[in-house]
């Protein structure tokens, strides 16, 4: 779920160095073929749901209090490196993570790197074949420096995905508080009779959700919490959806 396994090498966005850079549509998603897993805000949970498995990680962070973070994500493959959602460059979803969907950009903190944080808080990966100096493309900035209505679009979607993984965060320690969350294992065999196993991953305990107490239950449907463990319960069936394209692939 690393973002350096998507960004090869981020910049940030300079006034004079990409005054005349331009940045055409990802189309080929093959910088994304080896992401088995992304994260997935609280606000995509409902869309997410209809196509991916909801799973939550430890994340190998820590928060304030030194207790380990967790973090809601879509799983994308049965095994490490694997996306099955990306055929050929092609993503093949009907939804797509706003992860993914903010490359070649990204936030990053300016002030570690010397810039102005008014001007270069958007860092974009050099590595992107979409950058070009000419021929077709969005313009990032003006003949005056400015930036363009299209960088102003991408400062936007990026300030609002960082705003939602910062209300994101705190739902996987609330789960774990509750003791709603276990260690998930799936493993099975592929059409083929080839074995695959998931591990890795933690999923709500129904039983335990089922034997809260009202007043909890309550405060959790209040607070939205109710409603984003309900889609990823739901969303735990498209795991054999997973299964059914490596199968697939395997055929192919």
């Amino acid at each position: 779920m690393s973002a350096a396994a998507l960004y090869t090498q981020l910049v940030l966005l300079d006034r004079q160095k990409h005054r005349t850079t331009r940045v055409r549509g990802w189309t080929d998603r093959r910088a994304a073929a080896g992401l088995n897993a992304v994260f997935c805000a609280a606000a995509e949970f409902a869309e997410a749901c209809k196509a991916f498995p909801l799973l939550f990680i430890r994340s190998g962070e820590q928060d304030a209090r030194g207790q380990p973070v967790i973090t809601p994500v879509c799983l994308l493959g049965l095994e490490a490196g694997e996306n099955l959602f990306v055929d050929d460059g092609t993503w093949t979803a009907a939804y797509e993570p706003a992860f993914l969907r903010r490359y070649p950009f990204a936030l990053v903190d300016a002030r570690q790197d010397g810039g102005d944080a008014s001007a270069q808080a958007v860092a974009v990966d050099a590595g992107f074949g979409g950058l070009a100096e000419h021929g077709d493309g969005e313009r990032l900035f003006g003949d005056d420096g400015e930036p363009t209505p299209y960088l102003q679009q991408v400062l936007q979607f990026l300030n609002d995905y960082e705003a939602a993984v910062q209300i994101t965060r705190p739902i996987g320690a609330h789960l774990q508080s509750l003791g709603l969350l276990k260690d998930m294992r799936a493993a099975g065999k592929l059409t083929n009779g080839e074995p695959f196993a998931v591990d890795g991953f933690l999923v709500v305990d129904e039983e335990k959700l089922r034997a809260l107490p009202d007043d909890v239950v309550l405060s959790m449907h209040r607070g939205g919490l109710l409603a984003l463990v309900h889609a990823h319960l739901v969303s735990l069936s498209n795991l054999s959806r997973l299964v059914d394209r490596k199968s697939a692939r395997r055929r192919a």
